[in-house]
């Protein structure tokens, strides 16, 4: 009881701390009660603790209170994969099928949108910006190269995010006009790559607009027709006002031409490699400690090997699956704690390594989540991520040491699984599975996403690898991992998939791919086969509510009695036949809110 009581006591004054960072990062704009950031705040938490509204005892009363495009319009958008920003009631996204971006007044209509001039645009006739009229087709497949993946950062005057075609965008917020944007692919920039997309979300520390990405050349590397291997993961700090490289921190080596070319084989065949070491396209949302001036971060894994040298004959570098913290000043290194050593993985490579009995791909997506617990009797400050592997793992904030970390599934990849996994393993590792992002925490506890995906990608064969998921689920955990909670486990899907030539699942696994939101004790997510929005009471894992909003990918962001999400969904491919995550190319954003006049409707009123 007093530990749990000091943990209240701990997450009141964090809450505090936080919500000040938040007013000083931002000035007089953004508010304790908007959703301005994938993760609300700097600290990675996905925490409004000014949410007053919605609670565990009306939350089941939720109702769609405005969807955008409207329904019967005859708009379309394209798919919605990203946390919604929200300020003030205003609602900032955009799509990864279209690569347009929306900003939206209170009610649900647009205020403007933004589409690249640099990309070609899509013939509907639609001149708001929306994708109609047959082009749906086309839309599976826009999103490789021009997908807006990222949530908006949103500041007092500007709105700032990033797109897979590799540019860095800000937007004035009130008009929607460029101020500026930054192409990662092009001469100029430091390191420019033709591969570079840009994956994590911004957020603002020290001034300065930060964010990653890198070359996502494991889609290709190590196959026959591509010698390439020739990028780095980055983390980028760019100056508000003009966009201008601060400083650029680039993950691991400079890979370097391999001579003779480095060849790995697998049960899948034989994979050359002529440059390394390469390391994959940042995805983890960067976390801010304002107190200590430091960056945290997740890395991806090897998509190429360095060359061994007598003194070190490993193939993997030190960067690669790792969490590292960096001077938010000069970007410079303050310590990386690998969690996966020896992850060399490509998208041409099985996903497990049955001689060694290890998983790959096990990178680290979450976003570090800097927060205070009491370790051996002190108050010490910590950062908390989730990894593929299906672990959650929590580190010393001030040097990276490894202070506890939940259990892990170790057999290999068949069912029945061999041995019996320990009743506290989170999720299944997999290529795409485990603890991909987006946990929370309120300070005294950590939520978890889940995703079994166990045989995707890891049996001896390619063909023998498509396999459906089957599980999901959110754990709450004690912040420092001694405890579960509760978790929440998902039911399975009786079928998805289908009709010909769509193959077709039965007894599917429900997977909680989306991040979480935590307000006023209530949790809420979606679930990616039976596509739902989800609420359940933060104590005790209660259901309290279900809405049905059909494919998505998105995670909920919650405002002043309001919870918004996105819809579609067009991942991991852009194909039919990978039907056990169901697609939808187009997309919406839902509002949802108690029956009669809210907050947001008062400032639709000017009240």
């Amino acid at each position: 009881m007093k530990n749990r009581l000091h943990s209240r006591l701990t997450v009141m004054l964090w809450t505090v701390i936080a919500v000040s960072w938040s007013s000083l990062a931002f000035a007089a704009a953004p508010e304790a009660a908007d959703w301005p950031m994938y993760n609300r705040d700097v600290a990675g938490w996905r925490f409004n603790a000014a949410e007053q509204t919605l609670s565990p005892a009306n939350v089941g009363g939720l109702v769609e209170k405005w969807r955008f495009p409207a329904e019967g319009s005859g708009q379309l958008v394209g798919v919605v994969h990203a946390t919604p920003s929200v300020v003030n009631g205003c609602v900032y996204f955009g799509t990864a099928t279209e690569a347009t971006f929306y900003a939206l007044r209170p009610d649900g209509t647009l205020k403007w949108s933004y589409r690249n001039p640099a990309y070609p645009p899509i013939k509907s006739g639609d001149e708001g910006g929306g994708a109609a009229n047959g082009v749906v087709d086309k839309l599976k497949f826009r999103g490789s190269d021009q997908a807006i993946m990222t949530s908006a950062l949103v500041t007092e005057d500007a709105v700032y995010f990033g797109d897979l075609g590799g540019w860095i965008y800000a937007l004035d917020r009130e008009t929607g006009a460029e101020r500026w944007k930054v192409n990662t692919r092009a001469e100029g920039f430091p390191g420019a790559h033709p591969l570079n997309w840009i994956f994590a979300s911004p957020i603002l520390a020290d001034g300065k607009i930060l964010l990653g990405g890198g070359a996502l050349e494991q889609l290709i590397a190590g196959s026959a027709f591509y010698k390439g291997s020739s990028g780095r993961g980055f983390v980028v700090a760019l100056d508000p006002a003009d966009g201008h490289v601060v400083w650029k921190y680039d993950v691991g080596p400079k890979p370097e031409k391999l001579d003779p070319p480095i060849v790995m084989k697998d049960s899948w065949g034989e994979h050359k490699f002529y440059f390394g070491p390469g390391t994959s396209s940042i995805w983890s949302s960067p976390s801010f400690d304002a107190e200590s001036g430091t960056i945290y971060f997740g890395s991806d894994v090897n998509t190429a090997p360095r060359k061994p040298t007598d003194d070190n004959p490993a193939l993997h570098t030190r960067e690669s699956c790792a969490v590292i913290a960096l001077d938010v000043k000069t970007g410079g290194e303050k310590w990386v704690t690998q969690i996966n050593p020896g992850d060399v993985w490509t998208n041409s490579m099985r996903s497990y390594n049955p001689e060694e009995g290890r998983y790959k791909d096990q990178s680290i997506g979450d976003t570090p989540k800097v927060l205070t617990i009491d370790v051996d009797g002190k108050q010490t400050k910590i950062v908390g991520a989730g990894c593929k592997n299906g672990g959650f793992y929590v580190f010393r904030a001030e040097n990276g040491e490894l202070l506890a970390q939940t259990p892990l599934y170790l057999g290999p990849p068949t069912y029945p699984l061999t041995p019996t996994p320990d009743p506290r393993v989170l999720a299944l590792p997999s290529a795409i599975g485990g603890l991909q992002s987006g946990c929370a925490t309120d300070g005294t506890s950590i939520f978890t996403n889940g995703i079994d995906t166990i045989r995707l990608g890891s049996q001896e064969t390619p063909a023998a690898s498509g396999a459906p998921p089957t599980g999901g689920r959110v754990t709450a955990v004690s912040a420092d991992l001694s405890q579960e909670l509760w978790r929440h486990e998902r039911p399975k899907v009786a079928k998805i998939g289908g009709p010909a030539p769509k193959p077709s699942y039965t007894n599917v696994g429900d997977p909680v791919a989306s991040g979480i939101a935590i307000a006023n004790g209530v949790a809420y997510f979606t679930t990616v086969a039976s596509g739902k929005l989800v609420a359940v009471d933060a104590a005790s894992g209660e259901l309290l509510k279900e809405i049905e909003i059909g494919p998505v990918w998105s995670g909920p962001s919650v405002s002043r009695g309001r919870v918004y999400v996105g819809s579609g969904n067009t991942l991991f491919s852009p194909g039919d036949y990978e039907s056990f995550f169901p697609k939808q190319y187009t997309g919406a954003i839902y509002s949802f809110g108690l029956p009669g006049e809210d907050e947001v409707d008062k400032l639709v009123a000017g009240k």
